[in-house]
C-alpha cells in the first residue's frame, strides 16, 4: 500500500497483458468509512495495457485526497463479455511535523537525515497514534455507519467537527432522515456533545429520543482534527531527534537500568506504556483517550 501526504496527488496504474473491450476502464474510488470520493471515471490509457488515473488538485483548489485514511481504487473493465475488477490501495496520512520545520530546529541532522526523514517521521507518527489511541487527520464531508445503542448519546470512533445529517436504517425500505442541519424542522432533534477542545468537536452526538438497538444510524459531517495540536508537533519532534541521534536505543527496548561488570539489564514493568520518551509521554498525556461511556 502506497502512502501519500493528505492534499496531494497521486497517479494510480493499471497493467493489463492487452487492452480490454472498447479500450474502456473505469475507475471508482472510495474511503475507507465507505464513502464514494471520485467516480466512475475513465482511466488514460498511456499505451497497449497500460491505464493510468490522476486524483488531483480540482479547479476549486480542493484535492481528491483531501482526508486523512485509506482510499480503494476500483478499476474495472471488460473482456471477452466478461467483467472484471482490480482494486488498489493508497493510505493518505497527516504528517505531525514537516522536515522544514524539523530540520530549522535541528540543522545539523539534516544531511545525514534529509533524505531518510518521511520513513522516520511516518514511524513516530504510528508511536505516536498507537500511545494515545487515535490519529489526528481530518475527515472532511465523510459518513459513518454505526448500530443504535438503546441510549440518548452515542458514541463515535472520531470526534465529529461539523454535523450535516443523520439517517436511520440508510438503504433500507425503513429509511428516514432524522437530523439534517439545512432543514429547521429536522435540525435541533440530534446535537453534538458539548466538549472544550478542539473547535467543540465531540466524541459523541445526543439525541432527544434513543438510538435504537435494533436500527442502524448513517451520520455525515466532518470528522477528525482540522489541525495537527502543538503537543502532537513537539512529541514527533522529540522522538525523531531521539531516533536519528539513537538516544533512544535503550528505552526502546525497556531498558531501565544497565550493569556493565557482568552485563545484566534490566526492563521496566510499564516498558508498553511509553513512547519512549519521559518528555513526550507527558506531552501525549492530554490527547491520550481513555473511553468512558454515557449511561443514559
Amino acid at each position: 500500500m502506497d502512502d501519500v501526504k493528505i492534499e496531494n496527488s497521486k497517479t494510480l496504474t493499471l497493467t493489463l497483458p492487452s487492452d480490454p473491450t472498447s479500450n474502456a476502464v473505469s475507475v471508482s474510488l472510495y474511503h475507507e468509512f465507505g464513502d464514494l470520493v471520485s467516480g466512475p471515471t475513465s482511466a488514460t490509457r498511456s499505451s497497449l495495457g497500460i491505464y493510468t488515473i490522476t486524483y488531483g488538485q480540482a479547479a476549486s483548489g480542493i484535492y481528491v485526497l483531501n482526508a486523512g485514511g485509506k482510499y480503494r481504487a476500483d478499476f474495472t473493465y471488460t473482456v471477452s463479455t466478461v467483467s472484471y475488477t482490480q482494486s488498489q490501495y493508497i493510505n493518505v496520512y497527516t504528517p505531525y511535523i514537516t522536515s522544514v520545520d524539523f530540520f530549522n530546529d535541528h540543522p545539523e541532522l539534516e544531511d545525514d537525515w534529509s533524505d531518510k526523514f518521511d520513513k522516520v517521521e511516518k514511524k513516530i507518527r504510528n508511536i505516536i497514534n498507537t500511545f494515545c489511541g487515535q490519529s489526528f487527520d481530518y475527515y472532511p464531508n465523510k459518513s459513518i455507519e454505526l448500530s443504535g445503542t438503546g441510549r440518548k448519546i452515542l458514541h463515535l470512533p472520531h470526534p465529529i467537527v461539523k454535523l450535516t445529517t443523520v439517517v436511520l436504517d440508510s438503504g433500507k425500505d425503513s429509511e428516514e432522515t432524522i437530523h439534517d442541519s439545512t432543514d429547521t424542522t429536522l435540525d435541533d432533534n440530534i446535537e453534538k456533545s458539548k466538549e472544550v477542545h478542539n473547535f467543540n468537536s465531540s466524541y459523541y452526538i445526543k439525541y432527544t429520543g434513543r438510538f435504537n438497538t435494533v436500527s442502524s444510524y448513517k451520520i455525515s459531517g466532518d470528522f477528525g482534527w482540522q489541525y495537527v495540536p502543538n503537543n502532537i508537533e513537539q512529541a514527533a519532534d522529540l522522538l525523531i531527534e531521539d531516533l536519528m541521534n539513537d538516544d533512544s536505543e535503550f528505552r526502546r527496548h525497556g531498558i531501565k537500568q544497565v550493569e556493565m561488570d557482568t552485563t545484566k539489564y534490566y526492563t521496566k514493568d510499564s516498558f508498553y506504556e511509553s513512547t519512549g520518551n519521559i518528555d513526550a509521554d507527558v506531552l501525549l498525556m492530554d490527547y491520550t483517550l481513555f473511553v468512558m461511556d454515557y449511561v443514559v
